[in-house]
């Protein structure tokens, strides 16, 4: 016998959180349920998924993965030998096939498979109108940590490809998770999503934009950072499982009294913060270096530039991993996670400063190039050397922040957004500093007139001295070519 049943019958629960209701707050009809009592998953309910996960990842997720015993279904983890498409490991992943509900309580009682991220979620597909979100009931790690997370995707006029946001939090539960059952629930509605732990609201968040149906899922992925970390052997986890001894879902009838939550949380999209154009572009320019990085010797830096970090060099341009050519025969200067590379003036610059450069920073959500000016530092003391691009008289620090925006911080406001660019391929800026105020004004494009932002600088610096480019991210590599610097008089 296979269960997975629609009901439609109003029904006021009390609260029993050890057999499972919605929250006595309100009346509600229950709309979906698989007590999972049958001798196997029903298909005709549930799909699943079928593939290798990508990259990195250990293991594929199959159907036969999904075993009911005893009235559970148990995701199980197993060692594939032979490997099965070049994974040697295996999970599992099912979502409900036809069933999807827009706003409402879903509830499912699990036991934690130790090492997995054991997940019960909702998801609104891709595929489907507009909004497209993902709402983390539970994607908990042994053995007391309960991630409660909310992923939403905003579309820019005209782009068809989304930008993904999250709001996450973790919760330590008081007991092992992987020792017992225990029920994870989230109340869905148009103003806010509540998430529930054994009957208790344990957190609240006002409802970005989940305004429209989403299937419900089961999976589990191997945690191999974990396992890492622990310095556990990935071998102890063939047979280990994610028990999930029932799944219900209910649309709400009507409100009977006011609930007791915990405060709700509000996620709001970072803003660009205009500015208008600070400093005067008019005056005769002076050139006070030039470097297009073709007289360096790969692996080398040009002469005049040091290593401020790790360690930066300059190599050929090549297209790799969707990066473009910047140029045919090219060389640009290759900044690692952490590299750091700085180049002196022959003498202090106190008034207005031109900075043109080219810059490549890698697509994602990852961090990517910074840009000072530096000012006076003890070149003879390492330490010091290393951390001359945040340290002491600097001025604008311009950071290619996540997800595109380009930044300034200072000790004040911290991170300010001034603008935002696309990334994953070559762009051209061009930045116009007032040392005296302590501004800066950003333009872009092919001839650098457009003007983007502006901000100003970290510190009210005395006298531009050189520049810095480091890397700041933790992951790709940001190239950067053709490094102008101008005094404007």
């Amino acid at each position: 016998m296979r269960s997975a049943t629609l009901c439609l019958t109003a029904v006021v629960f009390l609260a029993m959180p050890a057999l499972g209701t919605p929250p006595d707050h309100a009346e509600w009809e229950q709309t979906f349920a698989d007590e999972f009592d049958g001798d196997s998953v029903n298909s005709d309910v549930w799909a699943s998924q079928h593939s290798i996960r990508g990259g990195e990842k250990p293991e594929g997720r199959w159907p036969e993965n999904n075993v009911i015993e005893d009235g559970v279904l148990r995701q199980i983890t197993k060692r594939e030998d032979p490997p099965r498409e070049g994974k040697e490991w295996s999970t599992a992943h099912i979502w409900t096939k036809e069933f999807m509900q827009k706003y409402g309580y879903f509830e499912a009682r699990m036991r934690y498979g130790r090492y997995l991220n054991n997940a019960f979620w909702l998801w609104r597909p891709g595929g489907n109108p507009r909004p497209h979100f993902e709402i983390d009931i539970n994607e908990g790690h042994t053995p007391r940590q309960v991630a409660m997370t909310f992923h939403f995707y905003t579309y820019e006029e005209g782009q068809p490809r989304g930008d993904l946001w999250s709001t996450s939090r973790t919760w330590d539960a008081p007991v092992d998770l992987d020792e017992d059952f225990h029920i994870y629930g989230c109340e869905w509605n148009e103003k806010l999503i509540i998430w529930y732990f054994d009957g208790k609201p344990v957190r609240v968040l006002e409802n970005p934009n989940a305004h429209a149906p989403a299937d419900i899922r089961l999976s589990t992925v191997i945690m191999t950072h974990q396992l890492a970390k622990d310095g556990a052997d990935i071998t102890g986890l063939d047979g280990v499982s994610m028990d999930t001894d029932w799944v219900r879902a209910y649309r709400k009838v009507k409100d009977l009294r006011e609930p007791t939550l915990p405060e709700a949380e509000r996620f709001e999209l970072p803003r660009i913060v205009e500015q208008d154009r600070q400093v005067d572009l008019t005056g005769e320019r002076t050139e006070l270096m030039t470097e297009d990085f073709e007289g360096a010797q790969a692996g080398l830096l040009p002469d005049g530039w040091q290593v401020g970090d790790r360690e930066p060099t300059v190599e050929a341009d090549t297209a790799s991993d969707g990066k473009p050519l910047l140029a045919e025969e090219n060389q640009a200067l290759r900044l690692g996670p952490g590299d750091y590379v700085f180049r002196l003036f022959e003498g202090p610059v106190t008034g207005r400063v031109e900075i043109e450069l080219n810059a490549y920073n890698p697509p994602g959500r990852s961090e990517g190039l910074l840009l000072v000016t530096l000012g006076d530092f003890d070149q003879s003391d390492a330490e010091g050397v290393k951390t001359s691009y945040y340290t002491g008289d600097i001025g604008p620090y311009i950071h290619w922040y996540y997800r595109g925006f380009l930044s300034y911080y200072t000790e004040t406001d911290k991170w300010t957004h001034f603008a935002r660019r696309t990334r994953g391929t070559w762009d051209h800026f061009r930045f116009v500093l007032d040392v005296s105020q302590g501004v800066f004004d950003c333009y872009a494009g092919d001839s650098g007139a457009e003007f983007i932002g502006g901000g100003v600088f970290r510190h009210r610096q005395k006298a531009a001295r050189g520049i810095g480019l480091r890397h700041r991210g933790s992951k790709g590599t940001v190239y950067v070519d053709n490094v102008t610097v101008r005094r404007i008089d």
